[in-house]
């Protein structure tokens, strides 16, 4: 089967390993949490939504940039930059609107697009707790991924087992 349409299956394949991978992270980061925490995240804001931000900037996004550079085999940075773009729309606009709808049918969250997203959110990540924390895990966040997706793409293309680059030779 030929690729006619690359970024096309290239943007349908990111949004499933992206909602695979970011379901992955919440259980491996909810469950790894209390083992290098003794207090609850929702007591511990400050420590609680840089961990949580760090993992979930990490953990989607190495794996990611393994995978599709293997499928892709070329163009890193646009290919990232890609990526990471689709990620963000998804993780930062789609699942904080899907949380804004959820949280109207509640009297305290209101109907505001993406603050009350956030205290939806707020509620099982830390991240999303306060205009602070969300302005910094919006933009140190995404330049976070955009750098793990980077790597992780040219971790395979380093280390020679990118079945394209092979061909090539």
């Amino acid at each position: 089967m030929k690729k006619r349409y690359p970024w096309l299956s290239v943007t349908f394949l990111s949004c499933w390993l992206f909602s695979g991978f970011y379901l992955i992270t919440f259980i491996v980061t909810g469950t790894s949490y209390s083992l290098i925490s003794t207090e609850p995240a929702d007591q511990s804001r400050e420590f609680s939504s840089i961990y949580y931000g760090v993992m979930f900037s990490v953990l989607p996004y190495l794996p990611m940039g393994v995978l599709l550079f293997n499928y892709v085999g070329r163009r890193p940075l646009i290919l990232a930059v890609h990526t990471v773009g689709i990620g963000f729309l998804l993780e930062k606009v789609a699942f904080v609107y899907l949380g804004t709808l959820l949280g109207t049918g509640y009297p305290w969250y209101g109907r505001n697009f993406p603050w009350n997203g956030h205290a939806v959110l707020c509620e099982e990540l830390p991240m999303y707790c306060g205009a602070n924390y969300v302005w910094n895990y919006y933009i140190w966040g995404t330049a976070i991924a955009l750098g793990m997706f980077w790597f992780g793409s040219y971790l395979i293309f380093w280390t020679g087992f990118n079945d394209h680059y092979l061909k090539r030779r």
